[in-house]
């Protein structure tokens, strides 16, 4: 799953944005740099409601209807079939902007090792994500949830799940609102290359969502060794 993501260089992923799709995006000025974006926090999302790419606050965690609980990902392979989904993929699709999102491997002991995975190119690039607009009578802002899939050979060696990477070809028609069917979608969801993308083991610093800033990126946390008592020697 993907529940962590930075956005350390927001003028340039929107920049990005704004050259992939061709049209002016400005970056509003509530954005700010952030280095460990984590569910239950508001953060910036680029739709097309009709009127053109524009972009809006949103809380990260998706409530698909009032009273409802928060999921946290979408799986494009079960997206059509679900109730809580279907009217979102099919017309309210949105893209998140990031410069890199960030996984977990757990160790035997159960220990969690951070991991920020990037494009080899070095640019920001955006996830698919749904949204919702929630409703002020219901004191439910617009939300979203980033659309998952299987992990391609990189992101496999840590976790079970990666977000769908949107290339370039596919962003316009991914924000467009216009329906799309599941052949589409899925099509749009297949694995971006591993062969593409770069993983960096980083600081521990980021397994507390509460933190943030580039303490968060930092080198590696030193693993612990291995107990002798644990190697059957007998001593």
């Amino acid at each position: 799953m993907c529940n962590r993501y930075t956005l350390i260089d927001p003028d340039s992923a929107f920049a990005e944005i704004a050259r992939i799709l061709g049209v002016p995006l400005i970056k509003p000025q509530w954005v700010t740099q952030r280095y460990n974006v984590g569910l239950m926090q508001i953060a910036p999302a680029v739709v097309n409601r009709g009127r053109g790419p524009e972009v809006l606050p949103m809380n990260f965690g998706y409530f698909p209807r009032a009273g409802a609980d928060m999921i946290n990902n979408a799986r494009s392979e079960t997206a059509y079939a679900k109730p809580s989904f279907k009217k979102a993929v099919v017309s309210h699709r949105c893209a998140i902007p990031t410069t890199g999102f960030i996984d977990w491997e757990t160790d035997e002991k159960g220990r969690k090792w951070p991991h920020v995975f990037t494009l080899d190119h070095g640019r920001p690039y955006a996830m698919a994500a749904i949204w919702n607009p929630g409703g002020a009578e219901k004191a439910i802002p617009p939300n979203f949830c980033i659309v998952t899939r299987e992990p391609n050979e990189l992101v496999g060696r840590i976790h079970s799940r990666m977000p769908v990477i949107l290339r370039e070809e596919h962003l316009a028609r991914w924000l467009d609102p216009s329906p799309m069917e599941e052949p589409e979608f899925l099509e749009i969801a297949k694995p971006y290359p591993a062969a593409a993308m770069k993983a960096q083991e980083v600081s521990t610093y980021a397994n507390n969502v509460k933190h943030e800033g580039p303490e968060c990126m930092g080198p590696p946390t030193p693993r612990p060794k291995p107990d002798d008592t644990q190697l059957g020697l007998g001593f």
